[in-house]
């Protein structure tokens, strides 16, 4: 019988083998396998809930390993393990012959506080054919989205006997709070009228603005990135924090792997299960690059990762980090996001729907009626200089948003975001039947070998195409994304042939929708 526990470690993790030898000596516990501070104090922890939870701790010399040593330990997630081994070892337990993951922080009154990282504990242990799981109250939802009744619920570390006794006797790891199997097979996807966030605002609220509507929802349809921009009070934030109500519920791998980022990122709400709401990370421009990007002491998932599947909105997109900015490419087009550090490189998915807005200019003013804008054309430049044009060529959408006229502002009849949404699904159902045997299911996704393969222009429309192509100097980046956009448009419309107006359009949103704009991006 084998005790785990579990270290996060990228995406996917270790599971880590709890071995506890007891000797005769001087009392003490010795906590080895490169832990840290945390780790080394659940010893204390250990001895107290132990005593508090009417078991007798051993007066010995225990020894406790951490395998495979090689691994830095990190976190109070063992504790529980380390508790379970040491009482099985002394005899308090009785050996069940089953092995088991056992995750868990502890009281010293003997209760266990939930932790980070169940479900990718849970992933790890069902890998490596673990029949049984043990986990906190707080925790047990989300582990069984895998394990479905392998997984038990421990409030306190006194429940063990049962447990123990339980499994020992051939019965199911069950406890009384695991649900039925008729209530739906663990990492079942949601239905369309579920996994809808209920706070997403309502587009309704968002009153003229028609073109930055048709916008968002051809971003949100395709998965194209957007760039707002223009003075402040246009509606820029406004139209971007209405964007949730237009994403159509994750579906069954996406929602499994959010579930996951945001578990391993500590950012899972205590007692939920498997989310099915599109994320929405809105993170503020002073937050570093480990907490946009990953990283950091523990290389922890970063916003990038947790908006996997959702949206990353980055409100005056210009005053964030440059490096930061800049090292947002990579995962924009390949979907994840490596994290190279010297002991290891670990990896997160990192697919999301990039919204940026900024205004026109460092203050604001310029294409407000009625202002002055003091800025110079060298500090215009410079401003945009921060986003980079190496960024830039990578947002398909680029929407130039004007202060709406006083008298639109009190019309109540606007679109609501529930009707935009159902036209969002369809235009979805149809990428997923067309790209099922794809490694993508979104036009935004589209390899250069599936834009060959998937769309077709007809020789009329791809001669037009070319010759805008050529007069505005894009790049073969920009092509494929307004290709890419082009192919959303027509699905929108429930068309598989790409028309001359879906290319139109699609250039119209690359060319920030009016050609004598007076400001012009890199």
């Amino acid at each position: 019988m084998n005790i785990y526990g579990f270290e996060a470690i990228g995406f996917d993790g270790q599971l880590v083998k709890v071995e506890v030898d007891i000797r005769r000596g001087i009392p003490a516990l010795d906590v080895v396998g490169l832990p840290d501070s945390a780790v080394r104090e659940a010893g204390e922890r250990v001895r107290a809930a132990i005593r508090n939870a009417g078991y007798q701790f051993p007066l010995d010399r225990i020894l406790v390993n951490l395998a495979p040593a090689g691994i830095r330990k990190a976190g109070a997630a063992f504790d529980l393990a380390m508790a379970a081994a040491i009482l099985l070892a002394s005899g308090q337990l009785p050996h069940c012959g089953m092995d088991m993951v056992l995750l868990g922080e502890l009281e010293l009154s003997g209760a266990v506080r939930g932790v980070p990282g169940v479900m990718a504990a849970v992933a790890a242990g069902l890998a490596a054919d673990v029949p049984c799981f043990l986990v906190p109250k707080e925790n047990a939802e989300e582990a069984r989205v895998l394990a479905g009744t392998a997984a038990c619920q421990v409030r306190a570390l006194g429940e063990l006997t049962v447990l123990f006794g339980r499994l020992l006797a051939g019965y199911a790891p069950r406890d009384s709070g695991a649900r039925d199997d008729t209530e739906g097979s663990p990492g079942q996807a949601p239905s369309a009228d579920e996994g809808l966030n209920p706070y997403a605002e309502d587009m309704a609220e968002l009153c003229g603005q028609a073109e930055l509507k048709r916008a968002l929802e051809i971003a949100a349809a395709g998965g194209h990135h957007v760039l707002l921009f223009g003075p402040p009070g246009a509606g820029k934030t406004m139209a971007a924090r209405r964007m949730p109500g237009l994403m159509p519920p994750l579906d069954g791998e996406d929602a499994l792997v959010a579930t996951k980022l945001h578990s391993l990122a500590g950012a899972l709400p205590s007692g939920s299960g498997l989310l099915s709401a599109a994320p929405f990370r809105a993170p503020h421009h002073s937050a570093s690059a480990e907490g946009i990007l990953g990283g950091g002491k523990l290389n922890r998932p970063g916003e990038i990762s947790l908006a996997h599947g959702g949206i990353l909105f980055l409100d005056e997109a210009p005053e964030f980090r440059s490096d930061v900015l800049q090292a947002l490419r990579e995962p924009l087009e390949e979907g994840f996001i490596s994290i190279a550090r010297a002991d290891r490189t670990v990896r997160y998915p990192s697919s999301f729907l990039l919204v940026l807005a900024c205004n026109p200019c460092p203050c604001g003013k310029l294409g407000r009626a009625g202002s002055v804008c003091l800025c110079s054309f060298h500090e215009l430049k410079r401003y945009w200089k921060r986003l980079g044009a190496a960024l830039l060529d990578r947002i398909d959408i680029r929407v130039p948003v004007r202060p709406v006229d006083p008298g639109e502002l009190a019309q109540r009849d606007a679109e609501g975001s529930a009707s935009i949404r159902e036209r969002v699904q369809e235009a979805r159902q149809f990428q997923r039947k067309r790209y099922v045997d794809e490694p993508w299911s979104l036009n935004a996704r589209l390899s250069p070998q599936g834009i060959q393969r998937y769309i077709r222009l007809d020789e009329g429309v791809s001669a037009s195409f070319a010759a805008a192509a050529a007069a505005e100097a894009w790049s073969s980046r920009a092509c494929h994304g307004i290709l890419r956009v082009a192919r959303t448009i027509a699905d929108l419309a429930g068309e598989s042939a790409i028309r001359q107006s879906h290319v139109d359009e699609a250039m119209a949103l690359r060319r920030y929708g009016d050609e004598n704009l007076y400001w012009q991006l890199p």
